[in-house]
């Protein structure tokens, strides 16, 4: 039965095709927007699926705002799906799964005579990340865990995507076509009797060239979350409710053309600070309903790039124990 489901399991996420990982830098794509804290117990699935929205509308160079115009917007809705499944009580296997409902860049106003279309949208799966996640210490006394974990990224769509028989901006392309890999950490401490808990995340996410000769950037990305139970007159608000603060920055690298004499694209790479907002809500022990905002608190980008406004975020998350 055991090993029906993990087949299952693995048929599901190569059919899925994508993930969450950052692919390239203007508009922005989602980032590890949702994550398990360490490993599950044995036999118990965890589905999370959300939904993101991310708007940006203004010009950066460097750390200052800029005049510059390409677009006059940009923004995207993305379905994403975070699966786990726990082989042992310290081993879990991940999958990481989306689609772009929609990837949209609307032209600068300027640039209307010499432009054929105003709007440009690309739309599909991403690619898929395949991760085991290994528990390294676990701690009852203090308490803590540490966990571990690597992983595959599969690309899904090797081509780029075209509308009318010309080829979308890299901005909207769904996909990076790129083959890569993926390490996380995560540590994770309890203080049972104030109802807190802090915990961090690092992601380390390193892409290979593409079949376009083109290789994106790497990415590290790296979370302190602080989450604590929220107390209401009500008992049963009181233990379904939590509120997470979360800080996080990312830095991300140039990517590189090499079909070009000088292959470094100067206007690529960045440093971004985020502070994170959420509000968790748990139904009968395994259901979990959340809604998160991501708001800039620092934003350095090389060259003239678009920066990011603001993104939300909705999620549901489900445990199931499967019996043997």
């Amino acid at each position: 039965m055991l090993r029906s489901i993990i087949i299952v399991f693995l048929f599901f996420q190569l059919s899925a095709d994508i993930a969450l990982s950052q692919c390239f830098g203007s508009p922005g794509n989602p980032a590890a927007g949702t994550s398990n804290l360490g490993t599950l117990k044995k036999n118990v699935l965890r589905v999370n699926l959300y939904h993101r929205y991310s708007y940006s509308d203004s010009y950066f160079n460097g750390y200052t705002h800029s005049d510059f115009s390409l677009y006059d917007k940009a923004y995207y809705h993305f379905l994403g799906n975070l699966t786990a499944f726990g082989i042992t009580d310290k081993f879990t296997i991940e999958a990481e799964t989306g689609y772009f409902i929609n990837k949209t860049i609307h032209y600068a106003q300027h640039l209307a005579p010499t432009l054929p279309e105003m709007i440009k949208k690309g739309y599909g799966f991403n690619q898929t990340i395949l991760s085991g996640k290994f528990l390294i210490l676990s701690d009852d006394k203090f308490p803590v865990k540490w966990s571990a974990s690597t992983g595959i990224k599969i690309p899904l769509r090797i081509n780029p995507q075209y509308h009318n028989n010309t080829q979308l901006p890299q901005d909207v392309q769904p996909s990076n076509m790129a083959w890569g890999i993926v390490l996380q950490s995560y540590l994770l401490k309890e203080n049972s009797f104030r109802g807190l808990r802090y915990f961090m995340i690092n992601r380390y996410e390193y892409n290979f060239r593409n079949n376009q000769n083109f290789l994106w950037g790497q990415a590290l990305y790296n979370s302190f979350y602080l989450s604590k139970r929220l107390h209401f007159k009500k008992a049963w608000l009181t233990e379904n409710w939590t509120g997470i603060f979360q800080l996080r920055h990312e830095l991300r690298t140039h990517n590189y053309n090499y079909d070009l004499i000088s292959p470094e694209v100067s206007a690529s790479g960045s440093s971004l600070l985020y502070f994170t907002p959420q509000i968790n809500y748990t139904a009968k022990e395994i259901w979990n309903f959340s809604l998160m905002f991501d708001v800039p608190l620092f934003q350095y980008y090389n060259k003239i790039q678009i920066g990011n406004k603001f993104a939300a975020n909705v999620s549901i998350t489900r445990d199931f124990v499967i019996k043997k």
